[in-house]
């Protein structure tokens, strides 16, 4: 499975050296999503992203959308733990914005790293 990524402010290099990358979890939602992370609207965001079902809570691109909103409402903890959620579960090819590609569990990790860096 393919989950469409885009990256908030950029390339996939942009989500490896940052602290955030925004996934989209796909159709209206993810792109609703999206436009309410880039334009800074956190809590309709984390509305959006609210999973409505187990299968929601664990699609690691909502997982790191969520994460994005966490840390850029400096909620750390919050972000770390939904980041050590998608390396808790299968990794997921994630598809970004620019094409390229790349597992679940390399992007929780380079953004646990950022946010341990904090």
């Amino acid at each position: 499975m393919v989950i469409k990524v885009l990256i908030a402010g950029g390339a996939a290099l942009a989500v490896l050296g940052s602290a955030g990358a925004l996934a989209q979890t796909g159709g209206a939602t993810g792109s609703y999503a999206a436009s309410a992370i880039n334009s800074g609207q956190f809590t309709q965001a984390e509305r959006i992203l609210k999973p409505e079902s187990q299968e929601d809570a664990n699609d690691p691109a909502r997982l790191i959308n969520i994460a994005t909103v966490y840390s850029r409402t400096q909620r750390y903890a919050e972000a770390r733990a939904a980041l050590r959620r998608v390396q808790a579960l299968p990794a997921e090819h994630l598809e970004l914005a620019d094409g390229a590609s790349y597992s679940s569990h390399v992007l929780a990790k380079a953004m646990l790293g950022r946010l341990d860096g904090r």
